[in-house]
């Protein structure tokens, strides 16, 4: 079972404090005041107040320590509202002022902080040094609340990287300076970090020890926001204790039945390690009962402090998590009630990033009472809660890593799940027809928003607002949607607006396995073992609408990939007989409501060149560059070309000659990294590299000229292997760098076929009148096939046209 998220993720509440309001107060009074807020827990509230009395000290040139001490104050209170963006602007600023000023204690502060700033956005790398540096500061001072905020912050940071060892060490050493310094409240939050290692290093019945132990010195806080917000968080780390727990007996009974089955089987070793897994302790049933009722009573007495201090956030996050246990628990009419009731609270302020929790939390609860037409109730206001979240990234939220997936999809995968089902049971065709497209146009707004997740961008929003219909747009054309559910494969297929429901008992894990099994093969030429997976996605996907998409005379494929599907090429698949793409133009799109399509206008157009065919920053030369760059001048003509080669090339000669002139194709003959993690996705320069970030500010002020960027080339690019996210990255190229469609390559491919590929497309582009760029790709894809030293896909088929295909 998924460990519980421990975030909490609020919106600033988007009320306005009456400028009068403050009027009179002196600066100290709004800094008072802001604590107070802040104590409370009313974090947006907080900030207003001091942003307002840092306008004061910004008008007054007040000493540097006041405003150090104002900007982390200010940074604690966005970063507790999920802003981070705001927040690192502020540590920023404190950070300046404290090197400047060489106030090392405060800049001890400031380091800890950013670290935890870091820690959040899943900077591990950045969030060790500054840890680092805060400890070495905070050392320097012999100040034992800061060497305790330090350690602390060093243990966090340890703890995410997997030193157990050492974060404990690290947690230990905090909390002996915090007890020096008389912090009882640091001391909490220090023992808590504790338990959460514990939890992950130790065995459960040491975890339950520690958590006792955590509760009594909470019981000791004076009644405030902080210690109704650590009693939540007891509740929810008794509850991982429960669910742990529970694990482990579930695998103890499986591999004592392995064990009894194949005792012959098993090496010396292997069994050694086995019993001493069967040895591992798990909670007495007194401990059990314990763990379930602190995390009962933790709840209560949390929503009980927060009614006395009117924090309805915090009353909600109670009730909430309250109800979560008795969900966990399989009590569901208690969970409802206490559901309801977190609802209640949510919506007394501005909360949407709990609230659609609650009604998330309710669409299982409905949906585990056998009552689906009210699971997708709640589902639908989950979704209505979660879409003004997505555009708020202007405020910069930014979701922890990892939370997307666990906090975000699977809202969208569920709703779509059950909608699904009612499709398949409803005898009515146009029944079936609109709740196929609502359940197709739920996981289009999951695809949105985990691109804009992703990229930390809302360009994706902005081109999905069009609602562009792809089903009646282009005659011959079928969209191929596969959506992987945890139980089976649904696969809805569109032609001529009409959608088609392919059910096959085929688990996501499956699918995925598959999938990955397929790229790992389409990368290895010596052997056409790839051809057994090939053939299965095949007969899933494509076989059972053979007929429809003959008698329709469909030519184009659309296909809209999930999860490890985006990491192959659907031109791969394989009848038995030939490749797909031999029979159809294919065409990758991340979302169907991500795709503009229009057909490209050459007139007048013109295309740079840009290649890197030297070895430079660690990078093996591309040793063909030169002559795919010169062949493709040669069909393109060179009075409508401009190239860029090697020293020539770097991110400033790129954004110059884009401002110069208006080109309609950019060709880069270069490196290029897709990872999962965007901040290393990049195109490499001749002595630096180009991030998507940078990239979108140099192509994307084209968007707005009358000839926009209609095609961008990446021809020698490479994503992460099993890791569908990287694959995300290459999707959304177009999306993010502003142009209308792009060519990119799923792996680095051979030099020659690479030119081969890329100039014959361009050949078939502009020498034959009103050809689409999908099918000038597959002219050039088949012409490789056709050739036996090119036969297989790894020549080939990485090459992926994404977006506008027309």
């Amino acid at each position: 079972m998924m460990r519980q998220t421990l975030f909490q993720f609020i919106l600033i509440w988007l009320t306005t404090i009456t400028p009068s309001l403050y009027a009179t107060d002196s600066p100290d009074d709004l800094l008072s005041q802001g604590d107070t807020l802040f104590q409370q827990g009313d974090f947006p509230q907080a900030t207003k107040v001091w942003e307002r009395y840092l306008a004061t000290l910004e008008d007054n040139d007040a000493p540097p320590s006041q405003r150090i001490d104002l900007l982390t104050r200010l940074a604690a209170a966005y970063q507790n509202l999920g802003m981070h963006r705001n927040s690192v602007k502020m540590l920023d600023q404190a950070l300046t002022l404290a090197e400047q000023s060489q106030d090392v204690a405060r800049r001890a502060v400031v380091y800890s902080q950013f670290s935890d700033a870091w820690l959040t956005i899943g900077g591990s790398e950045n969030a060790q040094k500054l840890a680092e540096a805060a400890v070495a500061d905070a050392r320097h001072t012999q100040d034992p609340h800061l060497l305790a905020m330090a350690l602390n912050t060093q243990g966090n940071v340890l703890a995410i990287l997997g030193s157990f060892p050492e974060a404990l060490k690290a947690y230990q050493d905090a909390r002996q300076f915090a007890q020096r310094a008389k912090d009882q409240e640091l001391v909490v939050k220090i023992s808590l970090n504790q338990v959460k290692v514990d939890l992950r290093h130790s065995p459960l019945p040491k975890v339950h020890e520690a958590l006792v132990a955590a509760l009594e010195q909470i019981h000791q806080l004076p009644e405030s926001h902080q210690q109704a917000t650590h009693l939540i968080s007891v509740g929810l780390l008794a509850q991982q204790v429960l669910q742990e727990d529970q694990y482990l007996g579930e695998e103890k009974q499986a591999v004592q039945q392995e064990l009894h089955e194949e005792t012959e089987d098993l090496e010396v070793e292997e069994k050694q390690v086995t019993q001493e897994f069967l040895k591992e302790p798990g909670l007495s049933a007194m401990e059990t009962q314990q763990t379930l009722q602190f995390a009962v009573t933790a709840f209560q007495n949390a929503q009980r402090i927060a009614k006395r201090l009117h924090d309805f956030s915090t009353i909600s996050s109670a009730y909430g998590y309250w109800g979560q246990l008795y969900e966990s628990q399989k009590r569901y009419e208690e969970a409802l009630t206490l559901t309801r009731q977190a609802v209640f609270f949510a919506k007394q302020g501005y909360y949407p990033y709990i609230l659609y929790r609650w009604y998330w939390q309710l669409a299982r609860l409905f949906k585990a009472q056998g009552q689906p037409d009210q699971a997708i109730a709640q589902y639908q206001l989950a979704g209505q809660t979660l879409s003004p979240i997505q555009l708020m990234t202007d405020v910069g939220y930014r979701l922890p890593p990892g939370t997307f997936d666990e906090m975000v999809r699977p809202v969208y995968y569920e709703w779509a799940d059950l909608v699904l089902q009612k499709a398949s049971a409803t005898s009515d065709p146009a029944d079936k027809q609109r709740l196929l497209l609502e359940a197709r146009n739920t996981i289009e707004a999951a695809k949105v928003a985990e691109l804009q997740n992703y990229f930390q961008d809302d360009c994706v929003v902005a081109l999905a607002a069009k609602k562009t219909l792809l089903d009646n747009v282009v005659p011959k054309t079928a969209v191929i949607y596969p959506i992987p559910l945890t139980e089976r494969l649904e696969v809805l297929v569109s032609v001529g607006g009409h959608l088609q429901q392919i059910v096959l008992p085929v688990p996501a894990t499956v699918v995925n396995d598959t999938a990955w099994k397929l790229r790992l093969g389409l990368q290895t030429r010596p052997n056409n073992r790839f051809l057994y997976e090939s053939r299965q996605i095949y007969d899933w996907m494509i076989r059972p609408v053979e007929g429809q998409l003959a008698a329709n005379q469909v030519d184009t494929l659309i296909i809209v990939p999930d999860g490890k599907l985006r990491l192959i090429p659907f031109s791969t698949l394989n009848d038995g007989k030939q490749f797909l793409v031999e029979k159809f133009a294919i065409v990758t799109t991340p979302g169907l409501s991500l795709t503009d399509p229009q057909p490209i206008r050459w007139e007048d157009s013109k295309m740079l060149l840009i290649g890197l065919s030297d070895a430079v920053q660690g990078y093996p030369p591309l040793g063909n560059v030169p002559k795919e760059i010169h062949t493709i001048q040669g069909i393109v003509g060179e009075n409508r070309t401009h190239r860029l080669m090697n020293g020539e090339y770097s991110v400033d000669t790129l954004r110059d000659q884009l401002k110069m002139t208006p080109y309609s194709v950019i060709h880069l003959a270069t490196h290029g990294e897709f990872d999962a993690d965007p901040a290393h996705t990049y195109l490499l320069a001749y002595k630096d590299k180009m991030t998507m970030d940078k990239l979108q500010d140099i192509i994307g002020l084209s968007r707005f000229r009358d000839k926009p960027v209609e095609l961008l080339t990446l021809s020698a690019c490479k994503t992460g292997v099993g890791n569908d996210k990287a694959a995300l990255g290459l999707a959304g190229v177009a999306l993010k760098s502003g142009a209308r469609s792009a060519i990119a390559s799923l792996w680095f491919v051979d030099d020659e076929a690479t030119s081969l590929v890329i100039s014959e497309f361009y050949r078939q582009l502009l020498g034959t009148p009103g050809i689409t760029k999908a099918k000038a790709l597959q002219n050039a894809q088949r012409k490789l096939i056709s050739q036996d030293r090119y036969w297989h896909p790894g020549y080939w088929a990485p090459f992926l046209l994404v977006g506008n295909w027309l």
